[in-house]
């Protein structure tokens, strides 16, 4: 019994929830542009908690287009695409059960992406995108909230919370939110070049 309580919290540690993180707008300069991210110095970055334990992972793979007009937001479209076998929880047996059908399936479903419905200025230099996240060809509405930081490279952070479920990370057994929680916590730096 023991010895299956701790495979399955080793399982659970292979969580990717980051998955996702996939999301997220990043707006340019006072004019309107077209940005490119800067993926050597960008990261997407997931945590989340099993038995109540904090884990954190990674994706080193992904990719954005972007156009941006700081003077009307509402204008800007960007798309995120986010390479799956590309999660990075510390540990290769982690990292090999979260691209699992259980968690990422990411043999079936290999990318992740999301694209921007709006986005609105919520302060100074603070914004809000709302768009839709897809991971496991389950499309699920996403709310991100990001500062930007105008530069020779214009940077933009931020975060947003997923619950894992509704993308079906973490099924089966794992759907037990006592064990995995069921919220995941996508953060993301993002460097752009004009």
């Amino acid at each position: 019994m023991n010895a299956l309580v701790s495979a399955n919290r080793r399982k659970g540690r292979v969580m990717l929830f980051a998955i996702l993180a996939c999301s997220l707008i990043l707006p340019g300069s006072a004019m309107a542009k077209d940005l490119r991210l800067d993926a050597a110095k960008s990261r997407i970055e997931f945590s989340f908690s099993q038995l109540g334990v904090p884990m954190k992972g990674n994706f080193g793979k992904f990719n954005a287009l972007i156009f941006f007009d700081a003077k009307q937001p509402a204008a800007t479209r960007a798309t995120f695409s986010v390479d799956l076998n590309s999660v990075d929880l510390g540990a290769e047996d982690y990292n090999a059960e979260s691209r699992s059908p259980v968690w990422l399936d990411a043999k079936m479903f290999p990318i992740a992406t999301f694209v921007t419905d709006q986005v609105r200025l919520v302060g100074v230099n603070k914004y809000e995108a709302l768009g839709k996240l897809t991971v496991k060809g389950i499309t699920q509405p996403i709310k991100a909230e990001f500062s930007y930081l105008a530069s020779a490279q214009p940077v933009v952070e931020g975060s947003f919370s997923m619950k894992r479920l509704l993308w079906r990370i973490g099924d089966q057994e794992w759907r037990d939110t006592s064990v995995v929680a069921a919220d995941v916590t996508v953060r993301f730096r993002f460097v752009t070049t004009k």
